[in-house]
C-alpha cells in the first residue's frame, strides 16, 4: 500500500508525458469534422436510400395502375360495343316473334307490322329472311327506304357459322352504303325448339353510331379520337371514328399491338391483354379486350411517354423531398457536432487516462451538464471510483488464489475466496462419491530407489492426476503419501457424481500406460494403481482448529472407499453397490465382483469391477 500511494503521488507530480515532449498524436481531422461527416453519413444514405426505394415502389405502382386503367378503358369500350350489338340483336329477336308468332294474321299483315318496327330504330333499314338453305324469301323495310341491295342466296360457309352460333347475331361483312357510309351485313339465326334453323334474318346496321362512340370514348379518356378501335379477325377496322378507314377496311396486321400479343388469333375467345409496342418510332402502351361473340377485338392505345406521364412528376417530387431532407441533415450535423465536441474531448482525455490505470474524473465541464453527455460524464467518474477499488479487490484475489491454489482445489478455492465468512470449523452433512488410488508396491519401490526419483515420480503422478480429477469435476481431498484421496460432490455437486468419479479412475488408469513408459525410459521403473471407489454419506466442511483447519469430508463412506481400494489388484478399479446404483444404465461397464468383507463390518458389501 505504501508503495502504490509513492507511485501516485508520482504521477500527481509529474507532467503528462506531452508536456514532457514526447511524439504528438499524427495530426487528422478535428473532432469537429468528423462527428460533422458521420452524422451526414448516418443521416444521407439511409434518406437517400428510402428515396430511392420510394420512387422505385411508386413507379411499379403507377405502372401498375397505368396499365389497369388502360386495361380498363379497353373493357368499358367493349362492353358499350357489345351491348350496342345486343341491343341490335334484341331487335332482330322482336322482328323473328312478328314473323313467326302465331295469332298475328297473315304474311301481309305480319310484314307491315316490321315494316312499321322498322321505321323506329337508327341502325337497321331493312331485314331480308332467308330461308334455312340460305335461299332469300323476302326483304322488309321501311316506307321512306330504297330497296336495298341484297344477297340472294347465303354462303355455305356462312350458313355454318350461323349454325354453330347459338342464335347469336353473326357479323358478315363491313361495306359502304348507298351514301358511302360504313354499314355491317349482320344475319340472325331464328332457332327452332329442337335446335334446328327455322329461318335466317339479315340487315345492315349502320355503324355510324358506333364510330361517334369511338370518337367519344378516345376524347374522354385518350385524349385523341385515333387511340380507340374496333378490328375483326383479319385485323381489319370495323369501328373507328374515322368512317373513311372503316369504310376502306384499313388493314392492322402489322401494327404493333397485335404483333407484341399472343393467343387466340381468331379473337374467338374471351380475353384482355395489355402490352408495350412500338408505332412509326414511338414507344406506345396498347390494351386489347376481345368481344368473342363477333370475333373483334377492342384496341386503345397511347403514346408511353403520356401513360407515365406522372412518374417524371412523382420523381421531381420526391427528389425535392429529399433535397430539404439532406438540408435538414446538414444543419442537423453542424448544430450536433458543435453540441458533441467539447463534452466528448474531455471524455476522450479522461479515457486516455483510464487506459493509463490513472482514475481520475472527467472535469466538472462535462458533469454539470443536464443532458445526456453530463449524466455519462457522472457515470464516467463513478465508474472510474469504482475501477479503483475493484483494482485492488482483484489484485488482493489474485494473491489470495495463488497462493490458495496450490493447497487447495478449485472449488475449495473460489468457496473461500468468494464468501470467507464459511471459513470456520464445522461442515454439513452430503453425499459424496469418495475415490482412493494407491501406488501399489510402494514399500518396495522406496527401497530400491533413491528418494530423490521417488518424489520426482510421485510429483509427476500427483500433477497428472489433479488434472484429470479436476476435469472431471473432483477435487483432491489430500494426498497421503502414494495415495491419492479425492471427493465428488462437495462443495459443488452434479447428479452424476459418481458416474465422473468412475470416468476419472478409466482415465488415470488409461494414463498410466503413457506415464510408465515415460519412467522406464528415465529410470527403469513402472508403478500400478489400485482404485477404490464408493458413494454414500457424509460430513463436509471445515476440520482442524481455529488457527489450522482443512476441507475434507469425515464418514463411513470414506472407511469402505479406502477398505475397497485396499482390496484392489494392481490396475484394478473396484466400485461399490452404491456407487453402480447411482450410476444406472450411463454405459460405463460394471463386472460383478463378488461379495467382499470388508475389514472391521459385519455385512458383506458388493463390489464390481471396471474391466480393461
Amino acid at each position: 500500500m505504501e508503495t502504490r500511494s509513492a507511485e501516485r503521488g508520482t504521477e500527481q507530480s509529474n507532467p503528462p508525458s506531452e508536456e514532457k515532449g514526447t511524439p504528438a498524436a499524427p495530426r487528422g481531422l478535428p473532432l469537429f469534422t468528423r462527428l460533422f461527416l458521420l452524422i451526414l453519413l448516418c443521416a444521407l444514405p439511409p434518406l437517400v436510400g428510402l428515396g430511392w426505394k420510394m420512387m422505385d415502389t411508386n413507379e411499379e405502382a403507377l405502372k401498375e395502375s397505368a396499365l389497369h386503367l388502360y386495361r380498363a378503358i379497353a373493357g368499358d369500350v367493349q362492353r358499350s360495343v357489345r351491348d350496342e350489338l345486343i341491343r341490335v340483336e334484341q331487335d332482330l329477336t322482336g322482328i323473328s316473334q312478328i314473323l313467326f308468332e302465331p295469332g298475328l294474321g297473315d304474311d301481309a299483315t305480319r310484314f307491315a307490322l316490321v315494316g312499321s318496327r322498322l321505321a323506329a330504330p337508327d341502325d337497321i333499314d331493312f331485314v331480308t329472311l332467308y330461308a334455312p338453305s340460305g335461299q332469300s324469301v323476302t326483304t322488309v323495310k321501311a316506307d321512306e327506304v330504297p330497296d336495298p341491295r341484297v344477297a340472294p342466296r347465303l354462303e355455305p360457309s356462312l350458313l355454318e357459322a350461323l349454325r354453330a352460333s347459338n342464335g347469336h347475331l353473326v357479323s358478315h361483312a363491313v361495306r359502304a352504303d348507298a351514301q358511302g357510309e360504313p354499314v355491317l351485313e349482320a344475319f340472325y339465326p331464328i332457332i327452332q325448339k329442337d335446335g334446328t334453323v327455322r329461318a335466317i334474318l339479315g340487315t345492315q346496321v349502320k355503324l355510324r353510331t358506333l364510330c361517334d362512340l369511338m370518337e367519344e370514348l378516345g376524347e374522354k379518356f385518350l385524349g385523341s379520337r385515333e387511340n380507340v378501335f374496333v378490328v375483326d379477325h383479319q385485323r381489319r377496322i370495323v369501328l373507328h371514328a374515322d368512317r373513311a378507314r372503316v369504310v376502306a377496311r384499313e388493314d392492322l396486321s402489322r401494327h404493333g399491338l397485335f404483333a407484341a400479343l399472343s393467343g387466340d388469333s381468331s379473337f374467338k375467345t374471351n380475353m384482355a391483354a395489355i402490352s408495350e409496342f412500338q408505332l412509326d418510332g414511338l414507344e406506345m402502351v396498347g390494351a386489347l379486350d376481345v368481344i368473342s361473340r363477333q370475333g373483334w377485338a377492342v384496341a386503345v392505345q397511347q403514346p408511353r411517354s403520356v401513360v407515365y406521364a406522372s412518374l417524371s412528376k412523382m420523381r421531381r417530387s420526391i427528389l425535392t423531398a429529399l433535397a430539404l431532407a439532406a438540408l435538414v441533415a446538414l444543419g442537423a450535423g453542424l448544430l450536433g457536432a458543435r453540441q458533441l465536441t467539447r463534452p466528448i474531448r474531455d471524455l476522450v482525455a479522461a479515457t486516455r487516462a483510464l487506459a493509463e490505470r490513472a482514475f481520475r474524473g472527467v472535469g466538472e465541464r462535462v458533469t454539470r451538464r443536464g443532458d445526456e453527455l453530463g449524466t455519462l460524464g457522472r457515470a464516467f467518474d463513478s465508474m472510474a471510483v469504482t475501477l479503483e477499488t475493484k483494482e485492488r479487490e482483484v489484485v488482493t484475489q489474485t494473491q489470495v488464489r495463488a497462493a490458495l491454489s496450490r493447497y487447495l482445489s478449485p472449488d475449495v478455492v473460489d468457496l473461500v475466496v468468494s464468501n470467507p465468512d464459511q471459513l470456520r470449523l464445522g461442515g454439513e452433512r452430503r453425499e459424496v462419491t469418495i475415490f482412493f488410488a494407491d501406488v501399489v508396491g510402494f514399500t518396495k519401490l522406496s527401497e530400491a530407489q533413491p528418494p530423490e526419483i521417488i518424489v520426482a515420480l510421485l510429483n509427476e503422478l500427483f500433477t497428472f492426476a489433479t488434472e484429470i480429477i479436476q476435469r472431471r469435476g473432483g477435487i483432491i481431498d489430500k494426498f497421503i503419501g502414494d495415495c491419492i484421496m479425492a471427493v465428488w460432490g462437495s462443495p459443488q455437486s452434479h447428479p452424476d457424481d459418481a458416474l465422473r468419479a468412475v470416468q476419472a479412475a478409466e482415465d488415470l488408469r488409461r494414463w498410466l500406460d503413457v506415464g510408465n513408459r515415460r519412467w522406464r525410459a528415465r529410470w527403469g521403473i513402472e508403478i500400478q494403481l489400485a482404485i477404490g471407489v464408493h458413494t454414500g454419506p457424509a460430513v463436509a466442511g471445515n476440520v482442524g482448529s481455529e488457527k489450522r483447519m482443512e476441507y475434507t469430508v469425515i464418514g463411513d463412506t470414506v472407511n469402505i472407499a479406502a477398505r475397497i481400494e485396499s482390496m484392489a489388484q494392481p490396475g484394478q478399479i473396484l466400485v461399490s453397490e452404491a456407487t453402480r446404483e447411482r450410476i444406472g444404465d450411463s454405459g460405463v461397464e460394471l463386472v460383478p465382483a463378488g461379495e467382499r468383507q470388508l475389514h472391521g463390518r459385519t455385512a458383506a458389501t458388493r463390489i464390481f469391477e471396471v474391466p480393461l
